[in-house]
């Protein structure tokens, strides 16, 4: 039965950190305060070059943060995110000098943000693009296809102790109030990273990760209605049991709903950008 989703063989020899766990610490940093809706020129002043170059102790490693991926990740993450908002100006000069970096790794993440759809030239220098609600929607079918199938991989595989941390992220979830949004967006980006990490497939969690989509996470959240804040807590209340009754079927089928459910939603808010 298990057949349709998962290849007998070898798993990884350690299990998976949910994914915001194994990001390094100044991209975990990032990742909160934008999402939570900080301005992104105040965060880059705290996370300048000094503080990003630090070794990071989680890794265990002594590799300095290239400049260039340090400049790419702020930047795609505060365009998604909505904390750079459609049309506004990048200079690099601007962008090199609150991040105590040279134009030059300014310049190659520009180059890089452009090839993925997310900036466009302009007169003098760059403005971020007005997101195409085509590309927008492909995006959430691949979603679709990604995080429902690591959904079922996890009905598979997870852990007894990995799916007990699923059932109880969702149950704390139900507890959060409707006006705590960054706490509902902190607790959803946990709980899902929960579900792909039990997956065990690093690959698929990594290209997951890669086509995850912030788009404007703290403003979109805003515009949620109650209504469909409690659809999509019970989706995951509904994702939570199909993993614990180690339902694949049903539980691909679910996640697929929701990825679809939160397109519907983030669909109706792109029309009042």
């Amino acid at each position: 039965m298990n057949g349709a989703w998962v290849i007998e063989g070898p798993l990884p020899r350690e299990r998976m950190m949910p994914s915001g766990q194994t990001a390094p610490s100044w991209l975990r940093k990032l990742e909160e305060r934008v999402i939570a809706g900080d301005d992104f020129w105040q965060i880059a002043g705290a996370l300048r070059q000094g503080e990003a170059q630090q070794v990071d102790a989680e890794k265990g490693g002594a590799q300095a943060v290239p400049f260039v991926e340090l400049v790419y990740e702020m930047l795609r993450i505060a365009i998604r995110t909505g904390a750079l908002s459609t049309g506004t100006p990048l200079i690099e000069a601007e962008i090199g000098e609150a991040l105590a970096v040279s134009r030059t790794p300014v310049r190659e993440a520009m180059q890089r943000l452009s090839a993925d759809g997310l900036l466009s030239r302009r007169k003098r220098g760059w403005e971020v693009r007005k997101l195409d609600l085509v590309q927008i929607r492909e995006s959430y079918e691949v979603r679709m296809a990604l995080e429902g199938f690591a959904t079922a991989q996890a009905a598979i595989r997870a852990s007894d102790e990995e799916i007990a941390s699923i059932v109880a992220s969702t149950r704390a979830r139900s507890e959060l109030g409707f006006e705590d949004i960054s706490d509902r967006l902190t607790s959803n980006r946990e709980l899902h990273g929960l579900i792909f990490a039990a997956s065990g497939n690093e690959r698929l969690v990594d290209s997951i990760r890669k086509n995850m989509q912030y788009y404007f996470a703290h403003r979109f959240a805003q515009f949620v209605s109650r209504e469909e804040a409690a659809l999509f807590q019970k989706q995951h209340e509904l994702i939570a049991d199909a993993i614990a009754a180690r339902d694949p079927r049903e539980a691909e089928l679910l996640a697929r709903q929701h990825v679809k459910s939160t397109y519907l939603a983030f669909e109706k808010f792109y029309k009042l950008l």
